[in-house]
C-alpha cells in the first residue's frame, strides 16, 4: 500500500499502532517523547481522528522511522502470542499457577527481612 493511502486507512493504522507501541514496550508518554510530539497529539493519531492529511502524514512519517517499520509492515502487524517462561513477576495480578524459584524465593525472604528491619529502627 502507497503511504499517500494511509490516510484513509486511520482508523486501521490506530490500531495496529496501539499494538506496536504495547508490544514494543512504550508507554504512549515514551513513545511520544521518542516521535517527539506532544502526548494529546499522539492521543489523536491512536485515535484516527487526524483530521489533516499533511499533519497525518508528517506524524506517521515519524512513527515509521522509530519503529524502523515500512507502512506495509505496520499494516499487516499482528502482536505474536509470546509463550516464554515467566522469570519473575512484579505485581500482584502473577498467573495463578506461577511459582517462585528457589532463588527468587530466597531474595523475595531477604528483602521481607530488611523491610521488617526498617520497621524496627524506623
Amino acid at each position: 500500500m502507497k503511504f499517500d493511502q494511509l490516510f484513509e486507512q486511520r482508523a486501521l493504522v490506530a490500531e495496529k499502532l496501539k499494538t506496536c507501541i504495547r508490544d514494543f514496550g512504550y508507554t504512549k508518554v515514551s513513545f511520544a517523547g521518542k516521535l517527539d510530539i506532544s502526548r494529546p497529539t499522539l492521543d489523536k493519531l491512536l485515535s484516527g481522528s487526524i483530521d489533516s492529511k499533511s499533519t497525518f502524514d508528517k506524524h506517521l512519517q515519524k512513527v515509521l522511522v522509530v519503529l524502523e517499520m515500512t507502512c506495509d509492515e505496520l499494516l499487516f502487524y499482528s502482536s505474536e502470542v509470546k509463550t516464554e517462561k515467566v522469570e519473575a513477576v512484579y505485581s500482584l495480578n502473577a498467573p495463578a499457577d506461577y511459582t517462585m524459584s528457589e532463588k527468587a524465593e530466597k531474595q523475595y525472604n531477604l528483602l521481607m527481612d530488611i523491610l521488617d528491619l526498617c520497621t524496627i529502627y524506623y
